[in-house]
């Protein structure tokens, strides 16, 4: 067995290292012979042993064959259970690559049966699929040695995988031969032509540019020069000129100039370019803090510029210098603008600045003697701190309620506590003010604010002072 595989293994390099002159052909019959070695699974049991078989087939074209199949291998069991003979008979399509060349790679794949007759157990048969490889080295058209390699898997009551290995010789009759490559026809008579007359000079063309480079506004002189040329061009602009001159030019933009000059020999051109260094942009960059200012109060502006010749600030600024800064005190929120001009065009830079500002609201109610009635004449000041408080959700408040000194002071400290709540209940109710947003509280006659000794000191301690949240506001 060892020297089968040898053999195998000899031949397949002997086959790859072989150069190619003849070909896998279509139509064409193959009776092929092998020998090898058979390796069983393990669950079989079985010795791996030498493998006798031939082929049949036929190729379809020069790509697709088919094969018929027939090997036999006489094993033994591994557990001492005796001899067994192995026939295997299957149907293989064959797809062979490169068929033009003498060494033709091919992959096969197939389906047929195992027939196994054990010595002392009985014969079964059991179908097998098969797929592998193979490689066929052409000796001659009608004869090639191959060598081939399956994978063959069946599954009666379960999976095996065998594998089979084989060198062999293939036999080759009929095929379609190629048609005659068609006989080149004598060819004529070659007829010296006259001497051609001398072609005329082919045109030259030279064109310069000084200077190279320049600054807007400079002048570049262009010359140029030809020979053997009949009329000459300059682009960009297209004007016809003399063989031989200069002229000046003066480009805003970069630009490429062309002379093409045309003679009788054909047509020749030649190219200057000519930069122009533009001026580098001004920048401009304006800052003000703070960014929030309480209305009256100042605020600075500081800013900065590059490749400026002319700067100024709006509003109400004016002309600057390229750096510096300066105080405003905007009336209102104003965006600021910095505005810089220079030789490479404009640039400019804004920045806002907000007010902020503070409002507060505050309310006093006078009653008459041992009252808590809010008078009509107050429902207006009332009104405007309903409305502040409807503007401003957040703002809370407190309603203070005070008495003069008529009476004691346990009643005067009742009353001024409903004063207090009168003023809170009408503001909650008429304006629809959230209730934990203001506090009533009673002082009685604890906090005067003028002299009881007289009845205009006791009208005025007769009162409430409702002390309101501010509230900042930023206008922006």
């Amino acid at each position: 067995m060892k020297k089968t595989i040898v053999a195998a293994a000899c031949l397949s390099a002997a086959l790859v290292g072989a150069t190619a002159h003849a070909a896998n052909k279509a139509e064409t019959f193959v009776i092929s012979p092998f020998i090898g070695g058979y390796t069983f699974d393990g669950k079989q049991h079985l010795e791996t042993r030498p493998v006798y078989g031939i082929r049949g087939g036929y190729n379809f074209t020069e790509h697709v064959g088919l094969e018929a199949v027939f090997d036999f291998v006489s094993t033994e069991s591994t557990r001492g259970a005796g001899d067994a003979d192995i026939y295997n008979y299957r149907l293989e399509a064959l797809y062979h690559f490169f068929p033009e060349a003498r060494l033709v790679p091919y992959l096969a794949a197939g389906y047929g049966a195992i027939t196994v007759d054990p010595e002392k157990q009985t014969k079964t048969t059991y179908g097998a699929l098969n797929y592998g490889v193979g490689l066929k080295y052409f000796l001659t058209d009608t004869l090639a040695l191959r060598t081939d390699v399956r994978h063959l898997v069946s599954d009666k009551d379960r999976t095996l995988h065998n594998l089979e290995y084989t060198v062999g010789a293939a036999f080759y009759f009929g095929g379609a031969e190629p048609a005659p490559k068609p006989v080149a026809p004598a060819p004529k008579p070659v007829v010296a032509p006259p001497p051609a007359a001398p072609a005329p000079a082919a045109p030259t063309a030279t064109l310069s540019a000084a200077p190279g480079t320049i600054t807007p506004g400079q002048a570049v002189t262009l010359s140029w020069s030809s020979q053997h040329a009949t009329s000459c061009t300059i682009q960009p602009d297209g004007e016809t000129v003399a063989p031989q001159g200069s002229k000046t030019v003066t480009p805003a933009a970069a630009t490429s100039y062309t002379l093409t000059c045309t003679g009788d020999g054909g047509s020749a051109t030649s190219a200057a370019n000519v930069a122009v260094n533009q001026p580098t942009a001004p920048t401009a960059t304006l800052s003000i803090a703070p960014a929030t200012v309480t209305k009256g109060n100042a605020a600075k502006l500081s800013w900065s510029s590059q490749n400026a010749t002319n700067c100024d600030i709006q509003p109400g600024v004016g002309a600057v210098q390229p750096q510096g800064t300066t105080s405003v005190t905007p009336a209102a929120p104003t965006t600021y603008t910095l505005n810089c001009t220079g030789d490479g065009g404009r640039a400019s830079s804004s920045a806002n600045v907000a007010l902020s500002e503070k409002i507060c609201i505050t309310l006093k109610v006078q009653f008459d003697t041992d009252k808590a009635v809010i008078k009509p004449r107050y429902h207006n000041d009332i009104k405007q701190v309903g409305d502040f408080l409807n503007k401003y959700p957040n703002a809370t408040g407190v309603i203070e309620g005070h008495t003069d000194n008529q009476g004691g002071a346990e009643y005067n400290m009742k009353l001024s506590q409903k004063r207090a709540d009168a003023v809170r209940a009408y503001i909650i109710d008429k304006f629809g003010i959230a209730g934990d947003r203001l506090t009533a509280k009673g002082f009685g006659l604890t906090k005067p604010v003028a002299d009881n000794a007289t009845a205009e000191g006791r009208a005025k301690n007769r009162r409430i002072d409702a002390t309101i949240d501010c509230v900042v506001t930023i206008n922006k």
